[in-house]
């Protein structure tokens, strides 16, 4: 009996395992055959538990009684729920599919439905389509049925009114004639401004030729004969709103002190700027009517060549006699920008803007090559200037001879400084 009893334990807990693996490997098209399997299992189970218990509970009792833990291994009642939870599970796993089944076959009519009507519709606008075009065509055919007729009557018509399409045919090819001739002349007057165009253009780059190879006639030196209150250049160029300024001359003084060879002067400023230096006193650099003095050595008799920089960065400055540098400083109207639409004059100082002249302030003698640019020159580029080169960068006044005008008994004449060397532009 105790033999049996083992059995059908074994074979118990088989089942169970066996439960266990199919469960485990169940998928959704196999739902139906476990839970077959597991109502027969558990029903197997029962009925084995059921016979060892009629066949042996006498000796069951007893040797539970005298053993205690002859099943303290097995838990009966576990596996009993384990069991029953597994079928709660299969027939959820049902109950899920049939669920899933349904909605398929619904959405598969609803597709159906959709695919129908998709047809029936592009069916519909074919249809729709063909009788529309059928309706224009014959619409279109009746009118031109209606100006067939009109155009017969027409011609029935024409004793009264000799209206013909040949007719109409003349009126347009002359209308072509007419516009074609419009158009022609419309092109030779085209081309008359275009050649018009051309040769202006030409003049231009003539003119700027000659300016590059020096062709248009330069101004040479102006003469400065006596000390006086009148006599005096201007300078016509507009000189611009300057941030930094060179200013290069050729200087040949008659007498001690070179006077004022340059002054610019704004309605705001008289002193914007000056380069003067008096009978018994240094040359100067006036800027916005601050003075810096230049540590310069002019004799009289000979010519000169003279640059001064300026920046409005820190108001620095620099002097060069014969192409060297001679002195240099800073804080010189720092800051301060050169205004524009003054008067540049030569050979005076500005008390007023072309105006206000003092004859102990004039230059005399002879100025040659005068040049302001609106940059700092490099000690390079000033000294190319003093070996009669040219920087046409940056000029702001050139050196020619219609932009320079003389008063008083001042004189343009030849004899500049530069006329025995050779030139080289910068």
């Amino acid at each position: 009996s105790m033999h049996l009893v083992e059995q059908h334990q074994q074979d118990w807990k088989s089942d169970m395992i066996l439960l266990q693996k199919m469960f485990d490997s169940v998928n959704l098209h196999s739902l139906f055959t476990v839970t077959a399997t597991v109502e027969e299992k558990l029903a197997v189970g029962c009925r084995r538990r059921t016979e060892c218990t009629k066949g042996l509970v006498s000796y069951c009792t007893k040797q539970t009684s005298d053993d205690p833990s002859l099943y303290a291994g097995e838990d009966w009642g576990y596996l009993r729920t384990t069991a029953d939870e597994l079928r709660q599970t299969v027939l959820q796993q049902k109950d899920q599919i049939l669920t899933d089944q349904r909605t398929i076959r619904e959405l598969t009519g609803k597709l159906s439905e959709c695919e129908k009507g998709l047809n029936d519709s592009t069916s519909d606008n074919a249809h729709y389509l063909t009788v529309r075009a059928v309706d224009e065509l014959e619409q279109a055919i009746t009118q031109l049925k209606d100006r067939i007729e009109k155009l017969e009557v027409g011609r029935v018509a024409g004793a009264d009114r000799p209206w013909r399409l040949e007719d109409v045919e003349g009126e347009l090819e002359k209308k072509m004639e007419l516009l074609e001739k419009e158009r022609k002349a419309l092109r030779l007057e085209t081309e008359k401004h275009r050649q018009e165009i051309d040769r202006g253009i030409n003049k231009l780059h003539h003119r700027i030729s000659g300016l590059e190879e020096g062709s248009i006639k330069s101004l040479e030196k102006l003469s400065f004969p006596k000390r006086t209150n009148y006599m005096y250049a201007v300078v016509n160029h507009p000189i611009p709103k300057l941030h930094a300024f060179t200013i290069c001359l050729w200087l040949r003084p008659a007498e001690r002190g070179i006077g004022t060879p340059l002054s610019y002067a704004v309605p705001e400023q008289p002193n914007e700027v000056v380069l003067l230096q008096g009978l018994h006193s240094a040359a100067e650099l006036l800027v916005n009517d601050k003075v810096a003095q230049l540590p310069l050595n002019l004799s009289r008799g000979s010519w000169q060549h003279i640059c001064v920089s300026w920046s409005q960065k820190g108001g620095a400055w620099q002097a060069f006699q014969g192409g060297k540098l001679r002195g240099e400083g800073h804080s010189l109207a720092a800051g301060h920008h050169i205004r524009p639409g003054g008067v540049l004059v030569l050979g005076q100082e500005q008390d007023s803007p072309g105006g206000g002249f003092d004859s102990s302030q004039a230059l005399v003698g002879e100025l040659s090559q005068v040049g302001v640019w609106d940059r700092v020159l490099s000690p390079s580029q000033v000294a190319s200037l003093a070996r009669c080169g040219k920087v046409t960068q940056g000029s702001v006044a050139p050196w020619t001879e219609s932009q320079i005008q003389v008063y008083g008994g001042a004189t343009k004449d030849p004899g500049e400084p530069c006329s025995k060397h050779s030139r080289s532009a910068q």
